[in-house]
């Protein structure tokens, strides 16, 4: 510990000009015995003296050594060391100059010392220099002191918490070193600013039952330059060192709670609140998190057995509300109510033992599932309110990836228990990197413009591209709004990843008189109702994902928006395991919605042919290679099918209501144009025995019937597909209303004859006809798939 000798920093400061006059103004002692003062202080930006600047003042030149008095901070010494001299003490400890910061062990030494250092100190003078009157404040001044809360900044700074609580004395001054208080005649309106108890102030932490929230709760308001220091100045107060490792940002509040947690028992470390909703570690993020936690106090494992009981007949948590007074008469109630205090009192070891382990921290807590969720728990935590009566609660969720924290929502709050609670071994996550996965969405919402919805907008946090990454452990949602000014219609999506499952939500409002459809509030507000239903969304994609196996399934999730001709969806691809890409779409409403939000599902093909928006694919006989791409299609030889027809379909049968092409005469749209050509591409053969053949023909393509497991040849065959650019899309689109429902014909297959073969490639009369020989006429494989007005 280096301290600065009071008598010679006087004598220099009056020998200013003997330039030949060497003084030993700092020390290192390391005896506990030492008589010293300490300073107690707000450090101020590019004004302080740094400890190598003190001790080589006399050799700096002329201009420096100005430089140097004329900074606020070496006054703040000067005026320090001439209050312990009037107080008749040698030796002087000020952080600022005390340290050699150069020295990264010093450093971590002294920041692991600083709360013994205040603590052993004889007297603290606490400088409060925004204090202009000769008295102290006792009343709050917020236009005084507008960035303190109204009160000194020195009660608002990380650091000065454990100079308040540490020294037996402390004494207050004000910005000219007049004296204005001390702590134990302040004692009250110090624990006014503070939510301090008096005692604690008065007489020291040591020997009261302070809870470890409660604790927090004290330094939930103050603020430090260094995010690391939040952590840091808190050590003393719990009685625990660890390694100082500036740059590790919030991580270093992770590190203090686990020493905490390693050396106490005490569960009120759990009960802290979050400000913005969270999933994932059961450490807080920042002492801001124990805030109102000041009312929390510790109970004993002895102790939680019957606190546990009380609590539990108190709730009801166990009794129907239509049955409550029978149930509470049955003996068996009784016995279970005391098994409960037995099993507790078994348990006291259990309860008063954390171990920390790479899986987690190892707890033992009394839980209550959900009726309507199978991985969401309450845990009762055994620490109580200021009267005694009520017990903390935490949501956790149970997962394959471990055991989660759960934001305690008031949605959670008024659901009803129905059972007893149960002890169980958990271990809780503590570190957000171990089993975090993160999945990215990519938006695809150029469509929407097409009826004028425009994105206005993201929350929580802005996004102007297309790709959103999100996490389920720390930030699992993102909403992104549009809307059309023109006609007030607005929409919100939720994109969203829970527990290792992606979900999309779509919420729609009434449209907007003022035409301020993305206000701030509007956000917030779908942010929040989104969040507290998260789950939910996130079950009921997974069950429509348990439902549709295939990998080809596309999910619509549709929402008509009030008093409009508009339909919002989102399309979801289901094989998208890793990532996601969410297309987000506006189209006239059909007028078979049937409620607020629907979910369909399409089969396009997973690696197949690309189709001009998600469509269902009906079954299709024969397998081949259409452009490089797997296609499937049907024979239909015996229709006049052309592309782009539709209609309805049955047992394999089109019944032709129109098409595509020639219902583009209603627009001013020129068939002709290429957008809007078919694709016309190569057939190859899906059988590899095929091209080992001797008397294989170069225009002959062999094709897979799958109905009557048989292969056929097909004869200078071309294919024919409708466009997949976003011209066409958008024409699918203006047709939607009349499409809704059809059938499409998206692929047909030409040819100038077709025939069975044999494995060897042969080939063979069929018996059923299936075979025709006039290369005249051109017979038509096509592939008849669901429009549904699904673009």
């Amino acid at each position: 510990m280096k301290l600065l000798h009071v008598r010679d920093v006087l004598k220099r400061e009056e020998d200013i000009q003997r330039a030949e006059v060497e003084y030993g103004v700092i020390k290192e002692f390391g005896d506990k015995t030492m008589r010293y003062a300490i300073l107690s202080h707000r450090w101020e930006d590019d004004a302080e003296v740094a400890y190598e600047e003190m001790i080589g003042f006399m050799k700096m030149d002329e201009l420096k050594k100005k430089e140097v008095r004329d900074r606020s901070g070496y006054t703040k010494i000067i005026k320090c060391c001439e209050q312990a001299m009037k107080d008749d003490y040698e030796w002087l400890w000020i952080d600022t100059c005390c340290i050699d910061k150069r020295s990264s062990a010093e450093l971590s030494e002294a920041i692991n010392s600083m709360y013994r250092w205040y603590q052993d100190a004889q007297v603290c003078y606490a400088y409060l220099n925004d204090v202009t009157e000769s008295t102290f404040p006792t009343e709050r001044d917020s236009r005084t002191y507008h960035k303190s809360h109204g009160w000194p900044e020195w009660f608002m700074r990380g650091w000065t918490l454990q100079e308040l609580i540490a020294p037996k004395r402390l004494e207050f001054f004000n910005k000219d070193w007049a004296p204005i208080g001390n702590k134990q005649h302040l004692a009250p309106l110090l624990e006014v600013i503070t939510e301090i108890p008096r005692n604690v102030l008065t007489d020291g932490p040591v020997g009261k039952r302070l809870s470890v929230a409660q604790v927090m709760s004290w330094a939930a308001e103050r603020k430090t330059t260094r995010v690391e220091d939040r952590a840091y100045s808190l050590m003393g107060l719990f009685e625990v060192n660890m390694p100082m490792v500036y740059g590790e940002g919030k991580k270093a509040f992770q590190r203090l709670q686990l020493e905490i947690i390693r050396r106490s028992s005490d569960h009120s470390i759990f009960a802290w609140h979050l400000s913005t909703p969270r999933t994932g570690s059961f450490l807080a993020d920042d002492p801001s998190d124990f805030r109102n936690c000041g009312h929390i106090r510790k109970v004993e494992p002895e102790e939680f057995g019957d606190k546990l009981v009380e609590y539990v007949t108190r709730r009801r948590l166990h009794v129907p509300e239509h049955n409550s007074w029978k149930i509470l008469t049955y003996p068996i109630h009784r016995c279970r109510l005391a098994w409960l205090r037995w099993r507790a009192r078994a348990l006291s070891l259990q309860l008063r033992t954390f171990t920390v382990r790479n899986a987690g921290i190892q707890v033992c807590l009394p839980i209550i599932p959900y009726a309507d969720s199978p991985s969401l728990f309450r845990a009762t935590l055994a620490c109580t309110d200021r009267l005694g009566v009520a017990l903390p609660t935490i949501d956790i969720a149970i997962s394959g990836f471990g055991v989660y924290r759960e934001p305690l929502t008031f949605e959670n709050v008024r659901k009803t228990l129905k059972v007893y609670p149960e002890f169980r071994t958990l271990h809780l996550t503590h570190d957000q990197d171990v089993n975090e996965n993160r999945r990215e969405f990519t938006l695809d919402d150029k469509h929407a413009l097409h009826h004028g919805f425009t994105r206005c907008g993201t929350y929580p946090r802005e996004s102007a591209g297309d790709v959103v990454t999100l996490s389920s452990l720390t930030d699992g949602l993102v909403i992104v709004q549009y809307s059309n000014k023109d006609t007030g219609s607005h929409f919100t999506v939720g994109l969203g990843y829970y527990f290792g499952q992606g979900w999309v939500h779509i919420l729609c409002d009434e449209p907007s008189v003022t035409g301020m459809v993305c206000s701030a509030g509007n956000g917030p507000r779908a942010y929040g109702q989104m969040w507290l239903a998260r789950a939910k969304h996130a079950r009921n994609m997974s069950k429509r994902g348990r439902a549709h196996s295939s990998r080809d399934a596309h999910f619509i999730k549709h929402a008509h928006l009030p008093q409009s001709i508009w339909d919002a969806r989102v399309v979801w691809g289901r094989w998208e395991a890793d990532n996601f890409r969410i297309t987000i779409d506006v189209v006239q409403c059909p007028g078979c919605c049937g409620g607020p939000w629907q979910i369909s599902t399409t089969f396009n093909d997973w690696g197949g042919l690309g189709m001009p928006g998600p469509m269902n694919t009906v079954f299709r006989s024969c397998l081949m290679t259409l452009g490089g791409w797997v296609a499937a299609v049907d024979g239909c030889s015996g229709q006049r099918i052309q592309l782009g027809d539709y209609g309805d379909c049955s047992d394999g049968i089109l019944i032709r209501t129109g098409n595509i092409f020639e219902d583009m005469r209603i627009l001013p749209i020129d068939p002709k144009d290429s957008a809007y050509c078919p694709v016309v591409s190569r057939v190859h053969s899906e059988a590899d025995w095929w091209s080992s053949c001797n008397g294989r023909q170069a225009d002959v393509t062999i094709v897979y019937h799958a109905t009557r497991h048989t292969h056929l040849a097909l004869r200078q065959a071309k294919g024919f597909s409708l466009p997949t650019n976003e011209l066409f899309i958008l024409l699918l689109k203006a047709f939607s209303t009349r499409l809704a429902g059809k059938h499409l014909v998206t692929t047909i297959i030409q040819c100038s004859e077709f025939y069975s073969v044999d494995r060897a490639g042969n080939r063979r009369d069929s018996e059923d006809g299936e075979c025709s020989t006039n290369d005249r006429v051109l017979l038509t494989f096509c592939s008849i798939r669901l429009g549904a007005g699904q673009w």
